[in-house]
């Protein structure tokens, strides 16, 4: 249960304050032009904008599932199934980083970093997972 909570209160400060605060205008502003050198972003244009919108509604929904988490880490067995939808979603963003990488021309360390961060709350999921439900996601009971 403590690895669970962890896991929950980890990832739903990680989704809840650095992911949503991290796509407001005011912070996408100067990181999109390190993510992407030598692309002209067209700042201050409307194209750009746009661009900021859509950040700011995936920071949106990251941080309603951090809050979800976060309220979940009270009864981690209860609200266990944030921890799917958190390695779900890793594994979705994880996806998209490898396209931007690719195609987009992100520049690769920034990808790379984002890709460890992927695998490790997906690791921690997994571990949190098990620590609730040792039988392979079936609840245990006492008569077996």
């Amino acid at each position: 249960m403590k690895t669970a909570r962890a896991f929950l209160i980890g990832i739903g400060i990680f989704y809840a304050v650095f992911n949503f605060l991290g796509t407001l205008p005011f912070a996408t502003a100067g990181y999109l032009g390190t993510m992407y050198p030598g692309i002209d972003l067209h700042a201050g244009e409307p194209i750009f904008r746009l661009l900021q919108d859509a950040w700011i509604i995936v920071g949106i929904q990251l941080g309603a599932i951090g809050l979800v988490a976060l309220w979940g880490a009270r009864d981690p067995l209860r609200y266990a199934a944030v921890i799917p939808v958190v390695i779900v979603t890793e594994i979705v963003d994880g996806a998209w980083d490898i396209y931007s990488i690719v195609w987009s021309h992100e520049v690769a360390w920034m990808g790379i970093l984002t890709l460890v961060i992927h695998a490790v709350w997906i690791a921690w999921a997994i571990v949190a997972w098990r620590a609730l439900f040792p039988a392979g996601g079936k609840t245990v009971s006492a008569t077996g």
